[in-house]
């Protein structure tokens, strides 16, 4: 049993390439989520938390139906990787699909949000997870080696070109470190700048 629970550990193999970030366009990411909802309503709530929260493979798994603040609409993720624990409001949307999730889990007595399939007392794995991804970005045509992680990619370079400063973006990924979401604003400032260079060489011709 424990060889079939085991979590994966390092960074998720594919999250980045070459040094730079892995984020899927916004038609993309709408594909994937309209894959996930035609998969399972497990994975239509798993996929849509993952990219709303920018949660970590290991966050995602992790969830506990305590977590869950059923009268406030509210979930806490707990900390993870030197992080901090935050408790975010979930807007009716999703909070619908936790709600049709919830009715089909199994097992009932589970203290986990997600399962595992054959142990129910333990959490679904990392590997399983991410395999199941990989699945969903095929059946929603997008080429290329995907992980999991690559939705907090896309959240946070999401927060960053939409005007978000480094404090929102390291508050909504749950950073202690600042630092640490600074590739985010690195990413927007690259993008900005391809796009002037991009309109000033198209302007000389």
């Amino acid at each position: 049993m424990t060889e079939l629970i085991k979590r994966s550990r390092g960074r998720p193999k594919g999250s980045g390439l070459n040094g730079r970030l892995r984020v899927f366009t916004q038609g993309e990411l709408d594909s994937l989520l309209s894959s996930a909802s035609r998969f399972s309503k497990k994975y239509d709530f798993a996929m849509n938390l993952a990219y709303y929260l920018a949660m970590r493979v290991g966050e995602l798994v992790a969830l506990r139906v305590e977590d869950f603040n059923t009268a406030a609409r509210q979930v806490t993720i707990r900390a993870e990787k030197q992080g901090f624990t935050k408790t975010y409001d979930l807007p009716d949307r999703l909070w619908h699909k936790y709600q049709r999730w919830m009715r089909e889990r199994e097992p009932k007595d589970s203290p986990w949000v997600f399962p595992h399939r054959i142990y129910g007392d333990e959490h679904m794995a990392d590997d399983s997870v991410q395999g199941t991804f990989r699945t969903l970005c095929r059946r929603a045509g997008i080429p290329g080696q995907h992980s999991i992680h690559d939705l907090r990619h896309t959240a946070a370079t999401s927060m960053a070109t939409a005007g978000d400063g480094i404090t929102q973006i390291a508050g909504w990924l749950r950073h202690r470190a600042i630092i640490s979401s600074q590739r985010y604003i690195a990413y927007r400032e690259n993008r900005e700048h391809e796009a002037k260079m991009k309109a000033r060489y198209s302007g000389g011709l």
